[in-house]
């Protein structure tokens, strides 16, 4: 059996060098003039220079059942991996674990089931938590939720991604553990906003409280378990992206606030920011009349960051009805 991780940008290198050290590994990237790169980012990467690691192009070596696939790709590019897999790959699939966190906004569908709408007989897995990327990659230990109802792939994908730096709780749940990554990033993007303006830890707690409120509104109506919520895959990771500065989100939304147009705030991050892709999506929920309007507010200022939105924001945190 052999680790293949898909996506060699920072969060697949930094897993590349927190994964169980005592196993085959090939990281995978998009093309060949990639390889030189990524072989340069691993060796800054805590963990990521090791003796049985293989860089190369994505599919230049094969697949087999008995593999488990990493995939860390940006949302957008899951289901092209996916369709990927399935035409180079029979039946049966090597267990894949989707690290991407995102949100099809037009279908709503998470990653798993982009990935099971695709490959209908695939085993499927999660990873998700409180997992800041340049913590990881500098040294510091981390845990993370792994979920599959599959028991057998579970405890597999497991002893393959844990590792003294990585450290794993698991759960047969999977869409749960993915919306609740998707819902957070959002009030990460309004935790840069706050910082931002400048406004302070008082309103960081408001958001926290409100934000959490909102989450759990959205939680019942979909049916997602308190436990994942109340869990690291919820609250924990909600917690470490709206105060770290280094949470793609967050910086997002700091550069909107100082009047930095979207387009160039995303430049300026350098790297895909999920929740700005999904705002829209999760707010649109509100027409389900689930009470949802700091959510709204959000997107409104990734939609169209105004004097205006980012007031509505403010009274929006000030005159929510505790």
């Amino acid at each position: 059996m052999g680790l293949v991780i898909v996506g060699a940008g920072n969060w697949g290198t930094t897993l590349a060098g927190a994964v169980n050290p005592d196993q085959p590994l090939r990281v995978w990237c998009e093309s060949q003039e990639q390889v030189a790169g990524t072989k340069d980012a691993l060796g800054k990467t805590a963990g990521g220079v090791r003796g049985d690691v293989t860089v190369e192009p994505a599919f230049a070596s094969a697949l087999s059942a008995e593999d488990i696939v990493l995939i860390v790709v940006p949302s957008s590019a899951v289901e092209t991996v996916a369709r990927q897999i399935g035409e180079k790959v029979s039946p049966p699939y090597p267990v894949l674990v989707t690290a991407s966190k995102g949100l099809a906004v037009q279908t709503f569908r998470t990653m798993s089931q982009i990935i099971r709408d695709v490959l209908p007989e695939a085993t499927v897995a999660v990873l998700s938590g409180p997992n800041i990327a340049n913590e990881i990659s500098g040294g510091r230990p981390a845990k993370a939720m792994l979920g599959c109802d599959n028991v057998n792939a579970l405890l597999r994908a497991a002893r393959a991604l844990s590792s003294d730096r990585l450290y794993l709780d698991m759960t047969r749940d999977t869409v749960d553990l993915e919306l609740c990554a998707v819902m957070k990033g959002v009030f990460a993007i309004g935790s840069g906003v706050i910082a931002g303006k400048q406004w302070g830890s008082n309103f960081m707690g408001l958001l926290l409280t409100f934000g959490l409120r909102e989450i759990v509104e959205i939680s019942r109506f979909l049916g997602i378990s308190n436990t994942h919520v109340l869990g690291i895959a919820g609250l924990g990771d909600l917690v470490a992206t709206c105060f770290s500065p280094q949470s793609r989100n967050y910086q997002l939304g700091e550069l909107l606030a100082r009047g930095v147009t979207l387009d160039d705030a995303l430049k300026q991050v350098g790297m895909v920011v999920e929740g700005a892709m999904t705002a829209k999506a999760v707010a649109e929920m509100a027409t389900l009349r689930l009470r949802l309007p700091l959510f709204s507010a959000i997107a409104a200022i990734v939609e169209q960051p105004t004097d205006e939105a980012f007031a509505q924001f403010e009274r929006t945190l000030l005159e929510y009805a505790s």
